[in-house]
Parts: C-alpha cells; structure tokens; sequence
C-alpha cells in the first residue's frame, strides 16, 4: 500500500508518524483549507485524516480499487471517487456517508475532474465524458474515432481538455453537451498522451506523450495564432507535469531526472534545465502552493524536494514506488503516497523537539 509523507516548507524534516492501510495508495485530496486528507487505495476503501494525521473515519467505497479521489471546491463536506467497478460516488466526506451513485456501469471510471468553481464534475471513461452538476446529469461527451486518456478543465471552469491518440482536444461548455458536439483540436502528435496540465492562468497546456515527448500548446496574444511547442530529449514517457503557480515554468519528467522548461516570450529557444539527483524513474511531482519548492517521487522510493534555485534540500527514502504527491494548501505540508501500503507524515523539526520522542516516529 502507499505511504503518505508530509514535509513541511524549511528543513529539516523527520518523520512524524507512520501508518499502514489495507493496499496501495491510488489516490488522495486534501481539504482547501489543509484540515482534512482524503486517501483511497487499491482495496477500494477510503480514509480521512486530520491535518497532523490522526485517523477520522474509513469507509468501503469501491468493489476494486479506487481510481481517482476529488473534493468538491467551495463545498469540501462533498466528496467525489471512481472506481474499478465502475462507480462514481459522490460522499459526505466528512462521515463517509453516500450521498448517490451518478455512474454505475461495467467499464472503469478513470477520470474525475470539478471545475474550478464546484459546479460541474466530468467523468470519463472510454470514449465518453459525462457531465453532472448537483447530481444531475448534463448530457455526455462522445467521440466514437478516440478513447479518453486525460482531462483537465481550464481555470475558467468554461472549457475541457481531453487527451486522445495523436491529440489534444478542446469541448466548451456553451456548445452544450450532446454526442453531436465536435471538440476543436488544439494539438496534433505522433502517440499516445500521458499526462495533461493547464497553466493556473488558463493561457498554455501541457501534454506528455507515451514516446518521451512534451507538447505545449500555447494562446495567442491578441490576435496572433496559438502556438504548438515541441520538447524533447526524453529516455522515457512525460507522465509527470506541474506547472508553477505563478510563472510560465512547467516541470516535467520522463526519466530519472526532473526538467524544468521556461516557456520564452517569443516561443523559441525553450530550453529544458535538468534537476539531477533520482536514480530510478521519476513517477510524481508536485510545486508548493507558494513556488518556492519542488517535489519529485520516484519508482524506487526515494523522495527529493528542491528550492527555487533548483538545489535538493531534502531526501527521504520512502522505501516503495511513489505513486502521489500533493502539497497540503494551508501549511506547506506535502502528502507523498506509495505502492507498499504505508502512509507517513513528515514535519519540520522543532529546535526544542527531539524527533526520536515523538508519538510514531520512525528511526
């Protein structure tokens, strides 16, 4: 099962407390306000957490594993999971209890995503993207030519991006939702995507692609044309992306090492700065909700966060593939899961505290 590590913002750091859940980790959210985290795992149950770690509740959510895991912004008592059964639920988050089922078919659900103001959840599987609003049905997405890999909504909570062989494709909301909707391609690629991620300011997306490339398709200034960046160099798949919160700067990784890419004002001479410390492949990673750091997850278990400067502060070795990462919002916390089934929380050492002391702690 996973282990969940949290690291605070300025080292050192030390293991706080440990615990062990009933399978991998597939998925996890914390609360907007960093008091509450949500973990579901490859047994199908789920767990909450309070912001130190103390267990709150657990509930059986899925038959199979669970696949994604989202709050509802503006409403964090609703909790929305997919699952290998082929489930989407939505849960009073804070006692586990169902609120209703919005999808109960044969195929997996495996991908959720709120816009950004709560209203509207898509979900996707296969080749169809469903919308809800308040449990309500809004009609379907269907391309009958191409199967869902990803999708993101756009900041503007009005536009989704869906990754499918060979492309990215735009749906806008006020074209309504039927199977007759045709979505505006943005993006044309040799493979499979990966990976997708908009820039917080809603102006660029990036796309990881299965044969090691980055794709980044850009918005136009005024009336210029959007533009189609091309990033390569890549031993392996982009499966990883995080864009900065706030500067054209998108890390990525498809190997052993993170890179960083500073898209240029005039989109040419984009070139990637390596951050050089994995030995194993890169397989999470996450910016702090400040930009001041960085953390990287690998295949092996080794946890690594670096400063803005690009220096590793920080190594942990987890011991398990790192399967996620997330930044807690409220605290600089960072919530790292992996596939052995433990969760950890990692804090700040106090300059009065021995670490060796504290409830849970690890040697």
């Amino acid at each position: 099962m996973p282990g969940l590590a949290a690291i605070v913002s300025t080292p050192p750091f030390s293991v706080r407390c440990s615990h062990t859940l009933e399978d991998a980790v597939t998925d996890l959210a914390w609360s907007d306000d960093g008091a509450a985290l949500l973990v579901g795992n490859a047994a199908g149950m789920m767990h909450r957490f309070d912001g130190s770690g103390t267990t709150l509740a657990r509930w059986q959510a899925h038959h199979g594993g669970v696949t994604r895991v989202r709050l509802r912004p503006g409403n964090q008592d609703t909790l929305a999971t997919a699952g290998e059964d082929g489930r989407v639920v939505l849960w009073d988050s804070v006692s586990g209890a169902e609120k209703t089922t919005l999808v109960n078919e044969t195929d997996w659900v495996e991908h959720l995503a709120w816009t950004p103001d709560g209203q509207v959840l898509a979900t996707a599987a296969r080749k169809t993207i469903s919308l809800w609003r308040d449990g309500e049905s809004l009609g379907m997405w269907y391309d009958a030519r191409r199967q869902v890999l990803a999708i993101a909504w756009a900041p503007d909570g009005r536009r989704l991006a869906s990754a499918a062989n060979k492309g990215l494709y735009l749906w806008r909301m006020d074209t309504g939702a039927s199977g007759e909707t045709q979505p505006v391609q943005l993006l044309a690629f040799p493979g499979a995507p990966v990976s997708v991620a908009w820039q917080p300011k809603g102006q660029a997306l990036a796309v990881g692609t299965q044969d090691g490339f980055l794709q980044v398709w850009r918005q136009g200034a005024g009336r210029a044309a959007a533009r189609q960046l091309t990033m390569r160099g890549y031993p392996g798949k982009v499966s990883c992306l995080a864009w900065h919160p706030s500067r054209p700067l998108v890390a990525t990784a498809g190997g052993p090492d993170v890179v960083l890419w500073e898209l240029p004002r005039d989109d040419k001479g984009a070139r990637g700065k390596p951050l050089r410390h994995h030995q194993a492949t890169i397989t999470a990673l996450g910016w702090s909700a400040d930009g001041r750091l960085l953390a990287s997850g690998d295949r092996a278990g080794r946890l690594c966060i670096w400063d803005s400067d690009g220096q590793a502060i920080f190594t942990q070795a987890v011991g398990h593939e790192i399967t996620v990462i997330h930044w807690q919002p409220a605290r600089d916390v960072l919530s790292v899961a992996d596939i052995s089934g433990g969760l950890h929380l990692i804090d700040q050492v106090q300059p009065d505290s021995d670490p060796a002391m504290r409830p849970g702690a690890e040697p």
